[in-house]
């Protein structure tokens, strides 16, 4: 469900961050990826039962953030600073599923 992906490193607490945009479009997002938790956070993955998984952002370090399509692209340093500050600042949600 996810298209653009590319990884821009790993979170404090080793959860792999990445940039990517749906593949129904939209902006580009800056999060990690329920598949990647399975196996190294499981308790931050929620089971749809519709075959999707969706990310709970109350148990990461990070947080899912959107980047307006009218800005300049961030450096991947900058998303990766970005995704950390908003889960100190704001309470996280959780993902679409994906």
């Amino acid at each position: 469900m996810k298209t653009d992906i590319r990884r821009l490193g790993t979170s404090g607490e080793g959860i792999p961050v990445y940039a990517f945009r749906y593949v129904w479009g939209g902006p580009m997002f800056v999060g990690t990826m329920a598949q990647d938790l399975l196996a190294i956070r499981p308790e931050a993955v929620i089971d749809t039962g519709t075959g999707y998984y969706m990310v709970d952002y109350d148990k990461l370090d990070i947080a899912m953030i959107s980047q307006p399509e009218d800005v300049f692209p961030l450096t991947d340093e900058a998303a990766m600073e970005l995704a950390v500050r908003a889960r100190r600042r704001a309470p996280a949600s959780v993902q679409p599923a994906i």
